[in-house]
């Protein structure tokens, strides 16, 4: 009687771990947060410049910019890489240099460049190098 406990308890075991092996890694992709990710935004800003004169004026230029709210969640940029020959996505917490402020959006002096994603929403908590599911709608 011990002996067919055994032998059912190992086959269930082996049976378990080969399902594991199988869908391990759909069962990681499901623990993953889903982020959406877009190119930063870009808003106009004024600056100050000495005309030909001489003369202080002013104007305005296009900066990226982030909204206050991401600004105190963190701005994470998502990057691609290989882990365990599987190319994945992941985030970096960017280290931004602020500007000024202006309609809801703070310039983005450095830190991140028009060309990164960042991210805008998330179904998780996110942390430096986080591995993420990225939202391609």
């Amino acid at each position: 009687m011990t002996k067919k406990i055994l032998i059912i308890v190992t086959v269930f075991f082996f049976a378990g771990m080969l399902l594991l092996t199988f869908f391990a890694e759909k069962i990681h992709e499901g623990t993953l947060p889903e982020v959406t990710a877009a190119r930063p935004e870009q808003r106009m800003f004024p600056y100050e410049y000495a005309d030909k004169n001489g003369e202080p004026r002013t104007g305005s230029i296009q900066k990226i910019a982030v909204t206050k709210t991401m600004l105190e969640d963190g701005v994470y940029a998502v990057y691609s890489a290989e882990k365990n020959g599987t190319k994945r996505d992941f985030v970096r917490l960017a280290p931004v240099q602020t500007g000024e402020e202006r309609d809801g959006y703070v310039e983005i002096v450095s830190g991140i460049i028009f060309s990164d994603r960042i991210v805008t929403e998330s179904t998780g908590a996110l942390f430096d190098g986080a591995e993420v599911r990225v939202n391609r709608c």
